[in-house]
């Protein structure tokens, strides 16, 4: 073989192996979400030196939630979501702060989250966690309990070492059977996850103590009104994306004027409602990518794009590549 075919061959098995590290890394993080999470802004105040952003889970509109599982050193940075979170470490230790107050964490410890609050995690090499996350509005849509039970949540002792050992312990083996159902997914098991996520709200409501009430804090992140406000903005978002969205129109479902709620948008969100939007449909272009067959031209089409140019200015800008160069290191071969 001479020289410089010889150095083709490994040129190629060089670029082989860097797409296939790719495409690795980039399906085991969506596998463990099960769905894309998407980073939606950076907030206009820091925690620690740290930007805070608002972080938007993509759940099943049908059952909204999912068990994320993640290993080894990371840092997330101070971000907060209207879900409700439990983090349970299954082996090393993290250190995490929660609405400005730090913590540890080992092996068979649980955090808890409510919704609304900042929080953020660094993990020691070696460390293993459970991330479970769900929507309260799924347990309490149609009625008015939503409202006090995100307000109950919020106020619980965050992390199970100040639990009674029993109900840590309880806790903590709902945690581990919903994790066994949704990993074997035999017949039923969403009725089984429904039940038992019932059962763990039931539990934390009951039987885990309250903090003890703090003066108000200055610099809180947002009221009740305000995670409502975004709330509903992201509904809408989520069931109109694929049409024409005016800021006239979107407004006028907070309620405000135009120029009112350009600034409650950016305050809280730290982009323009535009820029949001954009990512929004860019994030399902991706998943369409990935997922379907359909051609860039329909994929343009149902992500609510009315121009071309915009679509693939805004996705190269975003991945760095061409859609149809995503689509092909993405696939699974």
């Amino acid at each position: 073989m001479s020289f410089s075919r010889e150095k083709k061959l490994l040129q190629q098995n060089g670029k082989r192996e860097r797409t296939a590290k790719f495409k690795l890394k980039c399906f085991q993080r969506i596998k463990r979400a099960f769905t894309f999470t998407v980073v939606y802004g950076k907030m206009n105040r820091e925690v620690n030196g740290m930007a805070i952003y608002l972080e938007m889970p993509e759940l099943d509109k049908d059952f909204p939630f999912r068990i994320l599982v993640n290993d080894g050193d990371i840092l997330t940075t101070p971000h907060w979501h209207r879900e409700v979170e439990l983090i349970y470490v299954t082996k090393g230790t993290i250190s995490l702060g929660i609405d400005d107050v730090p913590y540890k964490l080992r092996e068979g410890e649980i955090a808890f989250i409510g919704g609304g609050l900042i929080h953020y995690v660094l993990a020691s090499p070696g460390s293993e966690r459970l991330v479970y996350q769900f929507d309260l509005n799924y347990f309490t849509a149609g009625n008015k309990e939503n409202l006090d039970l995100q307000k109950l949540f919020a106020e619980l002792l965050p992390i199970s070492p100040h639990w009674e050992k029993k109900d840590e312990t309880a806790v903590r083996s709902l945690l581990e059977q919903m994790n066994r159902e949704m990993e074997n997914q035999e017949t039923g098991y969403q009725f089984a996850l429904k039940a038992e996520l019932f059962e763990l709200i039931t539990r934390l409501l009951r039987d885990i103590p309250q903090q003890a009430k703090q003066p108000k804090k200055i610099n809180k992140l947002a009221t009740q009104d305000v995670l409502e406000k975004l709330d509903g903005i992201f509904s809408y978002v989520e069931a109109h994306y694929q049409e024409v969205l005016t800021l006239q129109t979107i407004a006028e479902i907070t309620g405000y004027s135009s120029f009112y709620f350009t600034k409650f948008f950016k305050k809280n969100t730290g982009k323009t409602f535009l820029t949001f939007l954009n990512e929004y449909r860019i994030d399902k272009a991706k998943w369409l990518l990935i997922n379907s067959d359909l051609p860039v031209s329909e994929i343009i089409t149902q992500t609510g794009f009315e121009s071309d140019k915009t679509f693939y200015r805004l996705f190269k800008s975003s991945m760095a590549m061409a859609p149809l160069e995503y689509r092909s290191t993405m696939k699974i071969e």
